[in-house]
């Protein structure tokens, strides 16, 4: 048995690619390999599911990540018993993997300047919707649940969902036959392709309806709204998504509906930042206590923390709380990030007359390095020179 090749290899990845070049990666190679523009490849069927397996994986983020961690044996592929001489095997599983990503139409136009399509006669999923969601800061990090209402579409109830006048049903199509498809022969750069293509008529229901219902429009749907309980886990960060099953669009022909998600968008706050699960902040302190060192009591996410400031500390040095960051829980267990103080010393906008005369004595005290001295003396001498050259 030829050994598995790395999925980030097969598809010419580099182990930092988004998802952005995941896809693109795939659609190159799929439109490469594709066995019906290699009709005299015998392994090009072999190419193809093996581009497919690798994007199954790295498209999915957890597969990705436990492949990243554990190779094959972390990871369990829809294709691992797969025949890869079976393409139409290789092409259901396809269709699986990309029923969200890419439409049959674009990425069959795509490869051959047509479309290819097919319709099943049996009940069909609704498809898929997706929501963006804003939160705040503190819910997005504590975690929250929240009630939602959505809009969805139901039966209307004039039509019961089926789009016509009452005491009417829709009729067969005249153009497919009550198929949903026609076919197609086309003649391109690889030869003579026949296909299956959507009735335009029908628009691939094989049914039209001449007598719509006045309610809907023949549409079979009613826009309403449902409350919808979303419970959002600790630790979230915005491109989160959350799926509520069933939500989503009606099926067809009694079929299912399709899932709802929302994707979280969190809101910035005025004193923390977020980087990945640590938590930065920008924190003034007063001179002396740089120099001298001190404590200081600073809010975290999770209650006050006293902080000690070490003697000499610098402008811009930070200084790390561990595991006081963002508190998430991972399929791997909690993980826990930091909390970072990047220090800054704080400059009074007014000084009293005390506080004046403090500091002049402090300045009279206190002349520069010898180091910096030394230097700006030498390059005070320079300029002198350069003066009288010019």
């Amino acid at each position: 048995m030829p050994q598995k090749r790395d999925y980030y290899e097969v598809l010419d990845l580099s182990k930092n690619a988004t998802e952005a070049d995941i896809k693109k990666a795939f659609r190159k190679k799929a439109m490469q390999h594709h066995p019906d523009r290699n009709p005299d490849d015998p392994e090009a069927a072999s190419k193809f599911k093996e581009a497919s397996e690798s994007y199954e994986i790295l498209a999915n983020p957890e597969k990705r990540s436990a492949y990243d961690r554990f190779g094959f044996s972390g990871v369990e592929s829809s294709f691992s018993n797969v025949n890869p001489g079976d393409f139409s095997s290789v092409m259901d599983i396809f269709n699986t993997i990309f029923q969200n990503d890419f439409s049959g139409d674009d990425f069959f136009s795509s490869l051959f300047g047509r479309r290819r399509t097919r319709r099943s006669s049996g009940p069909q999923n609704g498809s898929d919707l997706l929501m963006n969601y804003e939160i705040s800061f503190e819910d997005a990090i504590y975690g929250v649940t929240k009630i939602i209402d959505v809009p969805i579409k139901k039966p209307c109830p004039d039509c019961g969902g089926i789009g016509t006048e009452k005491g009417t049903s829709p009729e067969t199509c005249p153009e497919c036959k009550g198929a949903g498809v026609v076919m197609v022969s086309q003649r391109t750069a690889f030869g003579i392709f026949s296909s299956q293509q959507t009735c335009r008529r029908c628009k691939g229901s094989g049914e039209i309806i001449s007598k719509p219902c006045k309610t809907c429009k023949g549409t079979g749907d009613s826009d309403e709204h449902e409350r919808i309980k979303l419970d959002i886990p600790p630790g979230v960060d915005s491109g989160f998504r959350l799926r509520v099953r069933g939500k989503g669009e009606k099926g067809r022909l009694g079929g299912p509906r399709g899932d709802l998600y929302f994707r979280l968008i969190v809101d910035s706050h005025p004193f923390y930042k977020r980087q990945g699960d640590n938590i930065i902040v920008e924190l003034s302190i007063p001179y002396p206590i740089a120099v001298l060192g001190g404590d200081m009591i600073v809010p975290t996410l999770y209650g006050p923390e006293k902080v000690k400031i070490p003697k000499k500390t610098k402008e811009g040095n930070v200084l790390r709380l561990d595991r006081k960051g963002i508190q998430r829980k991972t399929q791997y267990g909690m993980n826990y990030g930091d909390f970072l103080i990047i220090v800054h010393y704080a400059i009074p906008d007014k000084l009293s007359e005390t506080e004046k005369e403090l500091l002049t004595q402090l300045k009279d005290t206190m002349p520069l390095p010898k180091k910096q001295e030394k230097l700006f003396q030498k390059l005070i001498e320079d300029s002198k020179k350069n003066k009288v050259k010019h």
